[in-house]
């Protein structure tokens, strides 16, 4: 194997991101990925003619590195509704978008379910963080449940809103997630709300790859340990390269890197997705179903074939439940069919259920609890760099920006 000027580690949206980038430059690189496809923790797999992401996943189309880097009319993207249906006490409460379905949120403002206090809160949160673009870093650091009182916010909004649908953007319940990394996202769901590629999540990190140069990617090539220059791969081959840059998980990098080159990293974040399918009659929006009483096992449900029909075959239901964290049960899939039933009616015990995806490490736990200091350094030493989500911000948008911000320091090394 001829020794690359530049090895990229790992073909996830961080890596490919950096690779976009080198390609466009004219530089020349490798990209080493153990796994069969591109992605990394963004895979989608085909079940009987359905398309399942591994693990309940969204796109803001808001965030502002994505904006630059991916080509949304190509993603083919498909909007879910703007707001959530809340179960609480036997039914469904919908929370609405005034600014995008105000008809809807007309008809419910009698409902008490949130009190009066909290709605006007909601748009005084909403002027707050209009022109958010970024993770402000100059705001005093808090964690968001904190902030989310210390803002005027009632336990009851707290519990029956932000606890469920924030709860399943961080994979936690407790909202400890800084307030910053909170406010940045809440602009991004204000500015842009939430959709899926019509084809997956997977279409993101493809979409990445398909302008690579030719042999440049190299798959099902996994590698065992990274020095300075050079790096093995489980065939026990050595390979040589000027830069290296480490597009992998933080644990992952931990592993590959020899001893004291880079700390200890935190356990993930966990879920487990479960998805289910029927022909019968199902609510026809787009929208996003929480857990308001937090009794769970499911946090958040999504008919997903409503807002992407092509997910499914003609006549199909496809339906995403999603549990923070990665309980272990035999039993598990009986305990969701019967809160499904509390939130859809008997007819959930005839759903069919298609996969069960548990991801112990949906997501970095470290950088969320570490904004107040300025994001991880790419450059680890001459020659050999990091880039991924965790180095930023946990969000797609980080991982893009990581993936940039790896190759500018490549490209600034190479003058």
């Amino acid at each position: 194997m001829s020794k690359p000027v530049i090895a990229i580690i790992g073909a996830g949206v961080s890596g490919l991101a950096c690779a976009r980038m080198l390609a466009r430059a004219g530089l020349p690189f490798r990209i080493y990925e153990a796994s069969d496809g591109v992605g990394g923790r963004i895979r989608s797999d085909r079940v009987d003619g359905f398309t399942l992401d591994r693990g309940f996943q969204v796109l803001l189309p808001s965030y502002p590195e994505a904006r630059r880097v991916l080509d949304y009319e190509g993603l083919r993207l498909r909007p879910l509704y703007r707001g959530a249906d809340v179960f609480f006490k036997n039914r469904f409460h919908r929370l609405a978008d005034p600014f995008n379905h105000p008809l809807d949120a007309f008809l419910n403002l009698a409902d008490d379910f949130i009190p009066w206090k909290d709605k006007w809160q909601t748009l005084v949160l909403w002027r707050e963080s209009v022109d958010t673009l970024d993770i402000e870093r100059r705001l005093p650091e808090m964690e968001t449940e904190d902030y989310l009182r210390d803002f005027g916010f009632s336990e009851a909004m707290i519990e029956r809103f932000f606890r469920p649908f924030f709860g399943g953007v961080f994979l936690e319940k407790d909202l400890r997630t800084s307030a910053r990394m909170f406010l940045f996202l809440y602009s991004m769901f204000r500015r842009g709300g939430v959709a899926i590629p019509a084809a997956g999540m997977q279409s993101i990190p493809e979409q990445l790859a398909v302008a690579l140069p030719p042999g440049s990617l190299l798959l099902n090539t996994p590698v065992s340990a990274v020095r300075r220059g050079e790096f093995i791969l489980a065939t026990g081959e050595v390979v040589h390269a000027d830069h290296i840059i480490l597009a992998v998980s933080e644990d992952a990098a931990h592993r590959l890197l020899p001893e004291g080159c880079q700390e200890k990293p935190r356990p993930g974040r966990g879920t487990t997705c479960l998805y289910f399918t029927t022909n019968q009659p199902l609510p026809k929006e787009p929208v996003l179903c929480l857990d308001g009483e937090n009794r769970g096992p499911v946090n958040n449900a999504c008919i997903l074939s409503n807002a992407a029909p092509e997910l499914a075959p003609p006549g199909w239901h496809l339906i995403s439940t999603s549990i923070v964290g990665t309980p272990s049960s035999a039993e598990l899939h009986d305990v969701v069919r019967d809160q499904m039933t509390r939130w859809f009616g008997e007819g959930a015990l005839e759903w069919q259920h298609l996969r069960t995806y548990q991801v112990r490490n949906a997501q970095p736990e470290g950088r969320q609890l570490k904004l107040g200091d300025e994001a991880l350094a790419t450059v680890l030493e001459p020659g050999l760099y990091r880039c991924g989500d965790y180095v930023e911000d946990v969000s797609i948008n980080g991982a893009l920006v990581s993936g940039r911000k790896a190759a500018e320091a490549v490209m600034a090394a190479l003058k």
